[in-house]
């Protein structure tokens, strides 16, 4: 039936249906660059900085408040690594994010797929900082240059708003 427009309000019942369209293949999602190296330091010394501080004054105020005997250098050393890995695995495994890398607009993403970084994976990111950075002297003494730190684990930081795009 044709309408006063000229226009077949119903398909026709015995039409062949139209040729199925080719599916695009879903593309990987990108994953932003690599934030620089300066940004990478200063986020590296404040992210220092925190857990340095804040573990010395958790042990030198948890100690006393607990009765126990003043500080002394095995309870601050156990403030200090104990903030760090709550700070360097934990912060970047909920909110994607330390101190350090929230003050200068970096986030933490796996390197595949740029998702949320995995624990086991954030946890080898810290380990695999505390060797590499004591190690550097020990390097440079051998004539390594230094090379800049390269994304271990499988983990990248990248800036905040290359991820809002």
């Amino acid at each position: 039936m044709i309408d006063s427009q000229g226009r077949q309000p119903y398909p026709h019942p015995y039409a062949h249906p139209p040729h199925p369209q080719p599916q695009p293949q879903p593309q990987p999602p990108a994953v932003p660059e690599a934030i620089g190296d300066f940004r990478r330091w200063f986020s590296a010394t404040v992210d220092g900085l925190v857990a340095l501080f804040g573990g010395m004054a958790i042990a030198v105020r948890l100690i006393p408040a607990l009765g126990g005997p003043e500080p002394f250098w095995g309870t601050i050393l156990a403030g200090v690594f104990g903030l760090s890995f709550l700070h360097h695995v934990l912060g970047p495994w909920i909110f994607r994010t330390t101190i350090g890398k929230f003050l200068f607009a970096a986030r933490v993403v796996r390197d595949a797929d740029g998702g949320r970084p995995r624990f086991w994976q954030a946890v080898r990111r810290w380990a695999y900082g505390l060797t590499w950075l004591p190690m550097q002297p020990l390097l440079s003494l051998f004539g390594d240059d230094g090379d800049p730190y390269e994304d271990a684990c499988g983990l990248r930081y990248v800036r905040a708003k290359d991820l809002r795009r």
